[in-house]
């Protein structure tokens, strides 16, 4: 059986995660077991390990009455999923993309070493970051750069407006693919049949 394209396996567009926590938010804050927030197509164990990540990370309570488990919602943090460690802490990863993304919105349009200054952020992620957002359609290109080094100058860019979707900064996988996390799609892949397993390991 040949795999399905990425469009087809985030089924409604969202991730695992996304999904089971919209099951933990529709309880309405009653006692559930993880049966009752694992959809049928993910694996208990996959649902159980986010679970007991939100209780570390004191989104979720947790009972034991007898040999089952009882979870309820303690801190509703949203429509978005939590980015939680198995460990329950908050995963920083992303934080750069974030201040980029932020800084594109203010400025329109922008050079890689002026976005860089302004978000903190290296020009050499914040040049491999707009590429990929180039290749995605959220980015047009004003004025090739020229030169190496500190005498060089930036590719000029402009952020098409059309394309903001939400506060959350598109994601890149390990794979090269873009994921818009404010419309749950990959928008953008080099390759289909590998992408999504990337985005099922980073997110």
């Amino acid at each position: 059986m040949s795999r399905k394209t990425i469009t087809q396996e985030l089924t409604g567009g969202k991730t695992k995660r996304q999904r089971i926590w919209d099951l933990i938010r529709a309880t309405g804050g009653s006692t559930f077991e993880a049966s009752e927030v694992t959809p049928g197509d993910i694996h208990r164990e996959t649902s159980k390990c986010y679970l007991e990540s939100l209780v570390r990370g004191e989104y979720l309570g947790c009972n034991l009455i007898g040999n089952s488990k009882q979870y309820f919602l303690i801190n509703d943090a949203g429509i978005e999923a939590p980015r939680v460690t198995k460990q329950g802490d908050k995963v920083t990863q992303g934080q750069g993309n974030e201040a980029l993304w932020g800084a594109m919105q203010a400025l329109g349009s922008f050079n890689t070493r002026v976005l860089a200054e302004m978000a903190g952020v290296m020009e050499t992620t914040v040049k491999s970051y707009c590429k990929m957002l180039s290749c995605a359609g959220y980015l047009t290109v004003d004025k090739k750069g020229k030169g190496m080094g500190s005498g060089g100058i930036g590719t000029q860019y402009r952020l098409l407006t059309s394309k903001v979707n939400g506060p959350r900064p598109p994601m890149i996988t390990r794979l090269k693919a873009v994921y818009d996390p404010n419309i749950h799609e990959i928008v953008w892949q080099q390759n289909a049949d590998h992408a999504i397993e990337a985005l099922e390991d980073t997110l």
